[in-house]
């Protein structure tokens, strides 16, 4: 077995998280790279591509953001998972790429950012969202304990909780689409910055 050989068979491995066919396809583009470019040392492989594990997160990022921009071809945003998906290894393959350093750390810094940004809109919705909830079943036992006592104040309670409750569900549509939008935004900037990464080490090569 080859140097190249061994190369393809160590990335094989690191590529599970693909089909047979995507995985297949990445194989057998990078072999006939690899013999194209007239790379026959295992050095020569690397300087080129990066190890068998850095090229693996490259190939992970490439096909999340096929399948993300696959998923918006309707114009709506992708599913959550397949958004946050993007975000992810466009960060790993960011992070473990043979880039300079400091473009790295730049780029990181910048990824996280946003990252954050998006993490903490999202909590910040999730969090007011059960808060309605909350307080719209508190009003329900309020009333419910002062029907009683005290019927207009029970019933005014009882109402507010219905009302909320009826808010709650009615919102839930609205706030998982505003969610969808907010993590796509996020994705749509990974693969921004991924771009521009992608574009500054093809120029070095």
């Amino acid at each position: 077995m080859n140097e190249r050989q061994k190369y393809i068979n160590d990335l094989s491995i690191y590529l599970r998280q693909l089909t047979d066919e995507e995985r297949n396809d990445a194989l057998e583009f990078y072999d006939e790279y690899i013999a194209d470019a007239g790379l026959e040392t295992r050095t020569a492989i690397e300087e080129r591509l990066g190890t068998p594990r850095q090229l693996s997160h490259k190939i992970l990022a490439d096909y999340s953001i096929k399948a993300n921009n696959e998923s918006i071809k309707e114009g709506h945003p992708a599913l959550p998972h397949s958004s946050w998906r993007v975000f992810w290894w466009v960060l790993v393959a960011i992070i473990t790429s043979p880039i300079t350093f400091g473009l790295g750390i730049a780029v990181l810094a910048l990824l996280l950012v946003a990252g954050g940004v998006a993490f903490g809109l999202i909590a910040g919705i999730i969090v007011l969202i059960f808060g309605v909830a909350a307080v719209a079943i508190i009003s329900l036992y309020v009333g419910i304990g002062l029907i009683a006592t005290n019927l207009f104040s029970g019933l005014f309670y009882f109402g507010l909780g219905l009302t909320l409750i009826g808010l709650f569900l009615v919102c839930l549509p609205l706030i998982y689409w505003l969610i969808r939008v907010i993590v796509q935004g996020i994705a749509n900037f990974a693969k921004f910055i991924y771009a521009k990464v992608q574009a500054r080490r093809k120029g070095g090569l």
